[in-house]
Order: structure tokens, then C-alpha cells, then sequence
């Protein structure tokens, strides 16, 4: 069954479901362009004694945050923190593990910035939240920047051109700019790109915050793609310093899947332990 929370002022909204029927909780986030339901596959592999909560992240599935927000009032962290605590309050959580694939990852950092002392532990599958391209920077940090790009966004078949003509350069791997190319051709998956850059720009991850200034010692642990094209395995060198358990999969960006698992799994990282 599908559940909601909303913010105080009732303009914001998560959804979220549940897998298993266990007391001892994991939060998780999925990816880009991906539903909560993307967890469904590993009900089968959560243990009696613990749920997952999958979350719809903003931008995806019945998440909900108001348009009007979208050019310059991204979504702020106290926000966030607002809205996962009303799921902790409606499911009656106290301490949880987080779990974040991609996008979700970079979600499940923040989330541990805001409750350091709530975490049990915190598995990242290819997170996204290490690296802040140029790119990046350019279109969300410059007000210049930020034209430039709601422009951009409005102008489909020049990004489609500009994409290509990269491409041929062979500066940039064919797999990543087929993934950009996926992504901007299809209006709907477009329309979760303006969304999800616009209102979750504010909601990166503060490493000291995240791995460092918790009360309580906890198990982390990220899981890279050897050959994964969108988050490169060297991004792990962002939380080196930090107590964090990096793990190199022989798979592409998709890790959370039952193969990743299974690889988690014989390296003691599955099911998720304090």
C-alpha cells in the first residue's frame, strides 16, 4: 500500500511503501528516473526481523513539490528533514539503516547529515553526491549559469545535437552519452531532469557531517561499478579520510539489482548489520 507524508504547509509530498514486515527499518532512495518500486526485487532477500521503506524521491512516481518553487526555491534541507521525519513518526521508527541507489545515494548522505545519530548503517549502490562536475557548478551555482540551462532544457533538439557532436568526439565514453541521450529524447524523462535538478540542488552531502560528527559508530559502505560509465569507481577517492567501506563490483552503474546482491551478500555487506 502506497503512504503519504506532506510538509507543514501541505505544498510538498513523499510517498512511500513498504517491503517485508520486520520492526528494524531501512530507508532507501532509488535513482534517476526510477520508482520506489524499483526496490520490490529484494523483498525476497530481507530478513524476517527487518521492512524497507522505499521512497518516491522528488520528481518520480506521486512525490509531489510545487512548480512555481522550481526556478528559485530548490527544495532546503530543513525541508527535507521535516519530511523524513513525518515518515519516521507515521511508521514509528527510532533508529534505521539507509540505503541509496544513484541519485538515492547522494539522498541517503544528506539524510545521514541531518539524523547522525539515528543511522544504524548506510549502503550506497553507485551513489551519486561525490563528484560536482564543472558542469554542474556552471548551471546551479551561477545565476548566469542557471539561465543558460533553463534555456538549454527548453531547446530539446539543439542538447540533442550538442550531445551527438560531443559523442564524436570520443572525449566522453559512447555508454555515457547514450545515457544522456535517453535521458533528454523522451519529454517525460525531460521533465524529471528540469524537476529533479531544479528542486534538489541544495541537496548535497556534507562529508564531515555525514561520515565524521556521528555520535554513534556505524557501518558504511559504497558499492562502485568496475565498469560503470556514469559514476566512476575514482569517485570514491571524495570520502577516502572518512570511515567508509568502498567496494569495486564487476557490474555497469546498475549495482542494485538481485547480481549485486548476491555480490554484497559474500562480502557481508547483506542484509544490512549495525
Amino acid at each position: 500500500m502506497i503512504q503519504y507524508v506532506k510538509s507543514f504547509d501541505h505544498r510538498i509530498q513523499l510517498a512511500y511503501r513498504t517491503y517485508g514486515s520486520g520492526d528494524e527499518c531501512i530507508l532507501a532512495f532509488h535513482g534517476f528516473g526510477h520508482p520506489k518500486e524499483d526496490w520490490a526485487f529484494i523483498e525476497s532477500e530481507i530478513p524476517p526481523h527487518q521492512r524497507l521503506v522505499a521512497v518516491d524521491v522528488i520528481g518520480h512516481g506521486e512525490s509531489f513539490f510545487p512548480e512555481e518553487r522550481l526556478k528559485n526555491q530548490p527544495l532546503q534541507k530543513e525541508e527535507w528533514k521535516e519530511l523524513i521525519e513525518a515518515i519516521l513518526i507515521q511508521e514509528k521508527i527510532d533508529r534505521f539503516h539507509l540505503a541509496g541507489y544513484s541519485l538515492g545515494g547522494r539522498i541517503s548522505m544528506v539524510t545521514a547529515e541531518l539524523f547522525p545519530e539515528r543511522i544504524k548503517s548506510m549502503l550506497l549502490f553507485s551513489p551519486d553526491g561525490l563528484h560536482k562536475s564543472v558542469f554542474f557548478r556552471f548551471a546551479n551555482e551561477w545565476t548566469v549559469g542557471r539561465m543558460i540551462f533553463r534555456w538549454l532544457l527548453r531547446q530539446v533538439p539543439l542538447i540533442v545535437k550538442i550531445i551527438k557532436l560531443i559523442g564524436k568526439t570520443r572525449l566522453v565514453p559512447a555508454t555515457k552519452i547514450k545515457f544522456l541521450l535517453y535521458q533528454v529524447e523522451n519529454k517525460d524523462r525531460l521533465d524529471k531532469v528540469k524537476i529533479v535538478w531544479a528542486a534538489l540542488s541544495k541537496l548535497w552531502p556534507d562529508f564531515d557531517r555525514v561520515f565524521v560528527k556521528n555520535t554513534i559508530s556505524r557501518k558504511n559502505t559504497i558499492a562502485f561499478g568496475k565498469h560503470d560509465p556514469i559514476i566512476l569507481p575514482a569517485y570514491g577517492k571524495a570520502v577516502r579520510n572518512y570511515p567508509v567501506k568502498i567496494e569495486i563490483l564487476p557490474l555497469g552503474h546498475r549495482t542494485l539489482k538481485k547480481e549485486g546482491i548476491d555480490l554484497l551478500k559474500k562480502l557481508n555487506h547483506w542484509p544490512m548489520t549495525e
